[in-house]
């Protein structure tokens, strides 16, 4: 795009062969190249406002909990923008989301290097991971959070610093009502106060 002032031409506008010229508020003439305006309503397109639209009805009840992993009331669109790139997959009509590429949290703190998930009863569960006092960049007082999502009645439980870092292990416990629908868990670690975060883990279908 060019700037220009012409004493021959003046102030112009308007299409000139392949160039387009304006006048800015301040008076300022530009030109630039034209370019045909694309078509918005494309299949391509199409598919991708069908995509969006798909995703944040299927996310919107995980709003509370991204405005607090992904910082503050549009850590719901950074999420979903997020999701798009990575979990939601197919074409119209037929999308879903595959949970198990779903980040519910992201950052740059570590992630343990192994983890188990074990039953011990109906409802009860234990989460185990490593803890190694030597790597610098695993801190001790990291807070470790789980998240549990019921799918068929779309309910977050989001049991946030359940526990720290260096205890290398948690117990928790499903809601009774829980006991006969699918849920998908997932763990991340924060620092003090949330300011930071690692990328979540999915822990799998309980």
């Amino acid at each position: 795009m060019a700037q220009f002032n012409s004493p021959v031409f003046g102030k112009i506008s308007g299409k000139h062969g392949t160039a387009v010229a304006a006048v800015r508020k301040d008076g300022t003439c530009i030109l630039k190249v034209y370019r045909v305006a694309s078509n918005p309503n494309t299949q391509g397109q199409k598919n991708q406002r069908a995509k969006f639209g798909y995703a944040v009805r299927e996310l919107n009840c995980f709003r509370k909990l991204f405005t607090v992993t992904f910082g503050g009331q549009y850590g719901t669109n950074r999420a979903v923008s997020l999701a798009m790139k990575t979990c939601v997959l197919g074409e119209f009509p037929d999308f879903r989301i595959d949970y198990s590429l779903l980040q519910l949290a992201v950052g740059n703190l570590a992630i343990p290097a192994t983890h188990n998930l074990q039953q011990q009863a109906d409802k009860e569960y234990k989460l185990t991971w490593s803890y190694n006092v030597e790597f610098l960049a695993e801190n001790p007082d990291d807070k470790m959070s789980i998240v549990l999502f019921n799918n068929n009645l779309k309910q977050i439980s989001h049991l946030q610093n359940n526990a720290l870092r260096a205890s290398r292990a948690v117990e928790f416990a499903l809601p009774d009502y829980w006991l006969c629908s699918d849920t998908h868990a997932w763990m991340y670690f924060s620092s003090e106060n949330n300011p930071a975060f690692s990328n979540s883990i999915y822990l799998g279908l309980l």
